[in-house]
C-alpha cells in the first residue's frame, strides 16, 4: 500500500503526557480524509501521524490482562507536501533536511512508521466545554542525535490509505474509535460507501524501524 502526500481526546483519565521532549517512535499514519469544514478552517484531505513514548508507560487491560505499554499521542495534517502546509515543514525538521524536487514530486508516508524522533511536547487548554482540561501537543518533531540508538515501536503498527479502495473502507479493528469517527464522516468514506469493493484490507505489522543511516526516513 502506500499515502502519498504531494487534539486527541480518547476519553482516559489519564494525566497528560509531561512537557518537554521525549524519544518516540512513529507507529501509525492512517488516512483520514477529507474532513468538513469547521469555522473558517476549510474542508481539506487529513492524515493522522501516530507516535508511542517508549519511557512513558501506561497499565492497561485487554480480554483481563493486564500490561504496561508506552503512552501515545497523534497530530492532524494536511495531505499535501505544500510550503503554505504543516506536513512539509514537520517532515524536514524531523528528517533534518529539506525534501529534493524529486521527493516533492510523492513523498510515500508509509516510510514513516518505525522512524525514531524527538517530540517536543506543549501543554495547552482545550476549547468550548472542554477549556477546562489539559492537553499535550506536538509543537516540534526533530531528529535523534547521531550514534543514538533507535527502537522499535511495541505497539502493533497501522498504515491506512483510503486510496486502497474502489469500493466500501474497511477500517483495521486496531484504530480506536475516536479516529473510526474521523474516518466515517469523510468525503472519501461516504463516496466510496456506494461502489463496489475490489481491493484486499489495508496494512497491518511490523514497522520498518531500526535504520542504518541517520536520515530517519
Amino acid at each position: 500500500m502506500s499515502l502519498i502526500a504531494k487534539d486527541k481526546p480518547q476519553g482516559a483519565d489519564f494525566a497528560p503526557i509531561p512537557a518537554g521532549m521525549h524519544h518516540a517512535v512513529c507507529y501509525g499514519v492512517i488516512d483520514i480524509g477529507t474532513q468538513p469544514q469547521t469555522g473558517n478552517f476549510p474542508a481539506r484531505r487529513k492524515v493522522l501521524i501516530m507516535w508511542e513514548i517508549p519511557h512513558e508507560l501506561v497499565e492497561i487491560e485487554k480480554d483481563g490482562i493486564k500490561k504496561k505499554m508506552p503512552r501515545a499521542i497523534s497530530e492532524k495534517y494536511t495531505l499535501s507536501l505544500s510550503e503554505k502546509g504543516n506536513l512539509r515543514p514537520m517532515l524536514q525538521s524531523w528528517r533534518g533536511r529539506p525534501f529534493t524536487k524529486e521527493e516533492l514530486d510523492g513523498f510515500d508516508l508509509k516510510n514513516l512508521v518505525g522512524a525514531n524522533c524527538f517530540l517536543n511536547l506543549i501543554h495547552q487548554n482545550g476549547r468550548g466545554e472542554k477549556a477546562s482540561r489539559v492537553y499535550a501537543n506536538v509543537s516540534s518533531v526533530n531528529p535523534l542525535a547521531k550514534g543514538m540508538p533507535k527502537l522499535k515501536p511495541l505497539n502493533e503498527t497501522v498504515i491506512f490509505s483510503m486510496d486502497d479502495f474502489n469500493g466500501p473502507v474497511t477500517v483495521p479493528m486496531n484504530i480506536p474509535e475516536w479516529i473510526n469517527a474521523l474516518i466515517v464522516q469523510s468525503k472519501e468514506f461516504q463516496e466510496k460507501a456506494v461502489t463496489n469493493p475490489t481491493v484486499p484490507p489495508p496494512h497491518t505489522g511490523e514497522a520498518a524501524g531500526g535504520l542504518d543511516d541517520d536520515l530517519p526516513f
